[in-house]
């Protein structure tokens, strides 16, 4: 019985192997789970470190990001303030200081004909000063004059214009500017924009309003070593007209008025009082003004253009229009023969 006698050898064999291999898997199991446990954790680490990466990165964006932000805002902040600053001295009047290149100077002069054996005046001012009225008065040309610059209760003048002086002998060269102000001519631009640093003298024509344009053609004429500024109140005869009607309760020039012995002398001494007035309460009109311009006091030349215009072609003056029309012709007459001696030179 061969087969019988074999079972329990078989049996035996098996529950040895079987023992054998639980032995082993007893003594291999903790090495695999050990090395599982470690691969985890090692995977763990790595996720943990990518994670806290990323973390670092976006807050070192952020950071970036809020000193950018930080920047742009200070800088904003620091333009708003130069704006405000800027608007405080407009309004104050301090305007820009005007600071032409060289190649602007030359520029300017080439297009303004500029010739250094003459005296280039520019008369400038605000529309409807009476600029191109008293260019014409002061070459002793009637508004009819062939050679007279346009003129008109608007503002005739768009484009500079050169006026030569039609005296014999006479080195002067006159420029009629448009008004500042206009839509044309804003009034911060209007100095650079004209060329107006090229000038040997400018002078400044104003009508019954001191304007802050004025003002700001006379401050930056004090940046210019080589510029002489006058300063002119024109149509004097026209508002001391308008102050004795006032005064009178009508136009006592009218030719239709009847006026009696008792009137006309009351008119005469009226006139005269007004005339007076007018004249000091220009003087004290302009000293104001240009001190809240933060301006030194200037001398300004009362002026009529029908005066003007008698004084130069005559040499005479008029027996009640006349005011300041032939000091203003000898202080600029004085002054182109010093700048002549000297050279025009800017």
């Amino acid at each position: 019985m061969v087969v019988p006698l074999m079972v329990p050898v078989v049996a035996s064999a098996v529950s040895a192997v079987v023992s054998a291999g639980s032995a082993t898997f007893a003594a291999i199991w903790p090495m695999h789970f050990a090395r599982a446990r470690r691969l985890e954790a090692e995977e763990t680490a790595r996720r943990m470190k990518n994670d806290l990466m990323e973390i670092l990165i976006r807050v070192m964006l952020q950071n970036h990001l809020d000193g950018l932000q930080q920047s742009a805002a200070e800088d904003s902040c620091r333009v708003e303030e130069a704006r405000l600053a800027a608007e405080k001295k407009w309004f104050e009047g301090v305007r820009p200081e005007c600071h032409p290149s060289e190649e602007d100077i030359n520029q300017m002069k080439a297009t303004y004909h500029y010739n250094p054996g003459f005296i280039h005046i520019a008369v400038v001012g605000s529309a409807g000063a009476g600029k191109s009225s008293f260019i014409n008065a002061v070459r002793g040309l009637s508004t009819n004059h062939t050679m007279a610059a346009p003129a008109g209760i608007i503002e005739t003048t768009r484009t500079v214009t050169r006026y030569p002086d039609p005296r014999p002998n006479s080195r002067t060269i006159w420029y009629d500017i448009p008004g500042s102000g206009t839509l044309e001519v804003p009034d911060w631009k209007y100095f650079n924009d004209m060329g107006l640093y090229i000038f040997d003298c400018i002078i400044v024509v104003i009508d019954n309003r001191f304007l802050d344009s004025d003002l700001a053609i006379l401050r930056t004429c004090e940046q210019f070593k080589n510029i002489e500024a006058f300063l002119v109140r024109s149509k004097s005869d026209q508002h001391i007209k308008n102050m004795v009607s006032q005064k009178m309760g009508f136009d006592p020039w009218d030719p239709d008025s009847d006026m009696d012995d008792t009137t006309r002398s009351l008119f005469r001494l009226t006139r005269s009082q007004e005339h007076q007035r007018f004249i000091d309460e220009t003087h004290q009109n302009v000293q104001i003004n240009l001190e809240k311009g933060n301006l030194p006091p200037k001398n300004v030349y009362i002026v009529c253009n029908d005066a003007m215009h008698q004084t130069v072609c005559t040499g005479k003056i008029h027996p009640t229009k006349t005011i300041d029309e032939a000091k203003l012709l000898d202080d600029v007459k004085e002054f182109t023969l010093k700048r002549l001696q000297l050279g025009c030179s800017t």
